[in-house]
């Protein structure tokens, strides 16, 4: 259940979808795993979500980045470079 801002610097309650942005995670419990040592096992996803508030939504999105969720800037570089292409 969401209950704040995912941006850890931002107090705001989540109390409904009023304003703001949602975003769905999913977690590769695998990830990183040698080549071979998966089984024939159909892989378990771990589905999180995250939410921040209008304010911090307007200035940050969240990234997966070595399987924990991160607040980066909307306009980083990363963003830039893509937008342009």
């Amino acid at each position: 259940m969401i209950a704040k801002c995912a941006n850890p610097s931002c107090s705001t309650d989540f109390h409904y979808m009023r304003e703001g942005k949602l975003f769905r995670m999913d977690f590769d419990p695998d990830q990183g795993a040698a080549p071979g040592l998966s089984s024939d096992r159909k892989p378990v996803r771990k589905v999180e979500h995250f939410w921040l508030c209008g304010r911090c939504a307007s200035t940050l999105t969240l990234v997966m980045n070595a399987g924990k969720v991160e607040t980066v800037p909307v306009f980083a570089p990363a963003f830039k470079a893509a937008a342009a292409s």
